[in-house]
């Protein structure tokens, strides 16, 4: 298989060095595997790295005319230029003491030969600096790539893709630690209407505006993500069912009483919301959570509702966390089916107290209360 040169073409290496005869030595040593450029001072050398942007690799003598060696590894590392930032830059020079290295190291070197390197070390060095600056190169992207596949390009929220993985994480982390998720999802009614009347760009800066109105009212552990269209998903870390309920009407509520202004027009817009339990909904998986709160959605096409789960017979008996924390919200009616439950969670708590408290407690009649349950 023919290669052409144009698609592979060798990397470029530039020499920066006022002696002729280091010039021709690195020449002989590179010339076979690599291009090379030539420069008999600093700022020469400076010019032909603006001008030749695709070299790959600076090799450069300390001692200079015009701009010296540290001079130009500056002007290299201060550019802000993301190209000459991960450019690797190996110095040559005589044996210098260590005081001069350091401060070649402290302005972006990455490594040093010395003037009588053997061509097979200098080869060495060459092809790994290459190597390393290619893999920084890599990363650096991969880096980007991930930053932008966090956040959804629309909107500015969350994306699909890091909804699924907190989404993955809150879930694993409730079922270590006997918790729970709830997770909303959330749909503006009716929007393929508003797109055909308004147009995708008018509709799209509508899903921007009200996904910046949703995230302000939610909680900073929530997660809000766009999925597709006009559908959101938002992740509620800890949350009981009775608590989700609240935060779904509070955010149906938003959107219905949202202004929203279209050409001195007030644009009124509704959502229907759907919650799914991971612990209510025995659902301990991204793609199974999901799936529950898809069908809840989609169940009975209604706008402007909140679809939770039906009630089971006897829902489960909330943590101890959340049990205050519905006490502190005054829903003392959801709580009570659950007490003699949470005051046998508590017991081995108050028999601690009683004995390092010196407490005139009687516990037995949590003990008799469950003993007359279990029969």
């Amino acid at each position: 298989m023919i290669e052409s040169e144009e698609l592979n073409p060798r990397p470029q290496i530039l020499i920066v060095d006022d002696s002729r005869i280091v010039r021709a030595t690195v020449r002989k040593h590179l010339s076979v595997h690599f291009d090379l450029f030539e420069a008999a001072d600093g700022e020469a050398g400076w010019k032909l790295l603006l001008a030749e942007p695709m070299i790959n690799l600076l090799i450069s003598d300390l001692t200079m005319p015009e701009l010296d060696g540290l001079g130009l590894l500056a002007r290299v590392r201060s550019s802000g230029d993301a190209r000459l930032h991960y450019l690797p830059v190996i110095i040559i020079s005589g044996e210098e003491d260590e005081a001069t290295k350091l401060r070649c190291v402290e302005c972006g070197a990455n490594d040093f030969i010395t003037k009588s390197t053997d061509r097979t070390e200098m080869l060495a060095r060459v092809q790994a600096n290459l190597e390393l600056a290619a893999t920084r190169r890599e990363l650096a992207a991969a880096r980007a790539m991930q930053v932008h596949a966090t956040s959804d390009e629309l909107t500015g929220v969350a994306s699909s893709y890091l909804l699924n993985l907190q989404l993955e994480q809150a879930l694993a982390f409730a079922l270590r630690h006997n918790s729970q998720v709830s997770l909303l999802l959330l749909e503006v009614n009716h929007f393929q209407m508003l797109t055909d009347k308004l147009g995708e760009r008018v509709c799209g800066q509508m899903l921007g505006m009200l996904a910046k109105l949703l995230e302000s009212t939610l909680r900073k552990e929530d997660t809000l993500a766009h999925l597709t269209g006009a559908l959101f998903a938002i992740i509620s870390p800890a949350t009981p069912l009775t608590e989700a309920k609240i935060v779904a009407e509070r955010l149906r509520h938003r959107v219905a009483n949202a202004r929203i202004n279209y050409r001195e027009q007030l644009l009124r817009v509704t959502a229907s919301i759907a919650v799914a339990n991971s612990w209510h909904d025995e659902a301990h998986s991204c793609e199974r959570i999901l799936h529950i709160a898809q069908d809840r959605l989609y169940a009975t096409p209604m706008a402007n509702q909140v679809f939770m789960p039906e009630r089971q017979s006897m829902p489960h008996t909330p943590l101890i966390a959340e049990a205050l924390v519905m006490l502190h919200k005054g829903m003392t009616d959801e709580l009570r089916p659950h007490l003699r439950a949470l005051l046998k969670n508590l017991q081995p708590l108050l028999v601690l107290a009683q004995q390092d408290l010196a407490l005139d407690w009687d516990l037995s009649q949590i003990e008799a209360n469950d003993d007359l349950n279990a029969s």
